[in-house]
């Protein structure tokens, strides 16, 4: 058994989700679907949504935010254009290069552009080019808070400015440059980042190094065994995943503690109360009161959410598989308490269909002709436009009063056991006395259908630096007809068993590997499925 929450499908999207975000004011949720439709809907009390809106744009989505009661939607060609909530175009900003990041700041948006230019854009003004004001260069990272933004650029020089100058900046580490990897701020506007010196850097230095800075003073410098991949202010603040699948939790005064650890990289965290939430792999992590709990999505959530007023997580992900289709918008409700159930059922929520609307007694049983055809099928309604034949009252008793009442002797039906009980008191039976009762014995009795083992399609890889992926083997499409599956078995090319259950995650290194997947049924019929999985080195693919 395994801790979760109850997930329900928000969404059932027609194309790969790419952005997701909700709006604390209006519970909106907003989100893009093939990333060329940007579709949004009000999230209910009740944890359903309200009717859906739509809107296409030209280029591919890079960027979605809910700004000041409108869309702003940031494309990958070089426009930052502004919707309202009837998905009419308000605005459009040019940004050379298209907009890679954007960062609300009041009532003004700090835009990150793919020329690696930090732009200034607010609603009905012209844009302030803040690169060419403070002469930076190519920037990396941006941070906001209040009246502060935070640069990083390629070359590992950072800045603090406002709008008009500059007001801090980070004193450099040797001569030829620093590796910035990773910005962020505390609720109360602590400032932190990570770094990875280059090797001609002065001095006795670990890979990847921490930094916390208070009021502009260097706080804590440590070493690091791991890449920090997301952060989010909190209160008292921030929160923070790594690559090594732990979340960190960094208070105001720069003391780091670890909450959580998921085993794998971090995509995004979030905090709700006093808890922690954050997506990783194909799930999605959280505390209630201390005690750690998971719930599983068909896709990797990447996208993760949290509505602070109906205190509820939104999240989406891909799968990263282009044959396969979109994956559903899940909705966990946290004001739910947490629930036990066995690990297999965690995928029950995004597996189920969705039922088909009742029919009222009114829509059944109406005297509307064309909505009773509307629920036929082409021949049922061709049946059913047939002129029916003219039989009178008097007829229809007529018909009745001559039917003949059933005959006594009629030959009553045998089950399997009356025939067998009567094929072991006959001494003697023809050949054709003997084939009808065994074409009888063969119809009383159903067949065994074997069932159906499916190990998905082969899968290909790039490994990471260290020359290992991990890979998912999943076996869940397996079916049997008769629903009497009893038992999986992941065995390995060499025939060794690797997991006894419909799926199991594996750490390969380069190659190639092949693996089996046995199922049976409570009958001991079997059947296999086999796939291939080719660990490619990420420096030669």
């Amino acid at each position: 058994m395994v801790s979760t929450r109850r997930v329900v499908p928000l969404v059932r999207p027609d194309a790969k989700v790419s952005h997701l975000i909700v709006d604390e004011d209006s519970a909106s949720v907003v989100w893009v679907e093939g990333g060329r439709t940007v579709k949004w809907s009000v999230l209910e009390p009740g944890g359903q949504l309200g009717p859906i809106s739509d809107v296409s744009v030209s280029n591919v989505v890079s960027f979605l935010a809910y700004h000041r009661s409108m869309i702003v939607v940031g494309d990958e060609i070089g426009h930052l254009t502004y919707y309202d909530t009837d998905g009419q175009r308000l605005e459009t900003h040019d940004i050379d290069g298209g907009v890679q990041h954007c960062v609300p700041r009041g009532l003004k948006l700090v835009v990150l552009s793919g020329m690696g230019e930090v732009i200034l854009v607010q609603f009905e003004r012209e844009t302030i080019n803040l690169s060419h004001r403070f002469e930076l260069d190519d920037v990396l990272h941006v941070a906001v808070h209040e009246n502060r933004i935070y640069t990083a650029d390629q070359t590992g020089s950072i800045v603090a400015f406002d709008e008009t100058n500059v007001v801090w900046r980070r004193p450099s580490r040797g001569e030829h440059g620093e590796r910035i990897t990773g910005l962020g701020l505390t609720g109360s506007g602590g400032f932190f980042l990570t770094r990875e010196g280059h090797a001609m850097v002065a001095g006795d230095e670990e890979a990847i190094e921490f930094e916390f800075w208070e009021s502009d003073r260097l706080s804590i410098r440590c070493d690091l065994r791991m890449r920090l991949l997301t952060s989010s202010p909190s209160s008292g603040g921030a929160l923070m995943g790594f690559d090594d699948g732990s979340v960190h939790r960094l208070d105001d005064d720069g003391r780091m503690e670890a909450v959580m650890e998921t085993k794998h990289p971090i995509f995004a965290v979030v905090q709700h109360g006093s808890e922690v939430a954050a997506s990783s792999w194909f799930y999605i992590h959280g505390t209630s009161n201390g005690e750690a709990w998971k719930a599983e999505h068909q896709g990797m959530p990447q996208l993760l959410v949290h509505h602070r007023g109906r205190n509820a997580l939104v999240f989406a992900g891909d799968d990263q598989n282009d044959y396969t289709s979109p994956e559903p918008i899940g909705l966990i409700d946290l004001n739910q308490d947490v629930v036990e159930l066995d690990d297999a059922e965690l995928t029950l929520w995004f597996q189920a269909s969705d039922s088909p609307a009742e029919l009222s007694a009114e829509a059944l049983y109406g005297d509307d002709e064309g909505e009773v055809l509307n629920l036929l099928t082409d021949e049922e309604r061709a049946s059913f436009s047939q002129p029916a034949t003219d039989v009178g009252s008097a007829s229809l008793l007529a018909a009745m009063g001559e039917v003949e009442p059933a005959s006594e002797n009629l030959t009553p039906v045998l089950d399997e056991s009356d025939l067998l009980e009567a094929l072991g008191g006959v001494d003697e039976l023809t050949l054709e006395e003997e084939g009808e009762l065994m074409d009888a014995l063969s119809a009383s009795v159903s067949d065994r259908i074997p069932p159906r083992a499916l190990a998905g399609d082969d899968q290909r890889h790039v490994a990471e630096e260290d020359g290992t992926c991990v890979v998912q083997l999943d076996g869940r499409g397996s079916y049997d007809p008769q629903n009497q599956i009893k038992g999986w078995a992941w065995h390995d090319g060499r025939g060794q068993e690797l997991a006894t259950g419909p799926k199991v995650n594996l750490k390969l290194p380069v190659g190639r590997h092949r693996f089996e997947l046995r199922v049976i049924d409570v009958e001991g019929s079997w059947t296999t499925d086999s796939l291939t999985i080719t660990i490619v080195d990420g420096s030669t693919s």
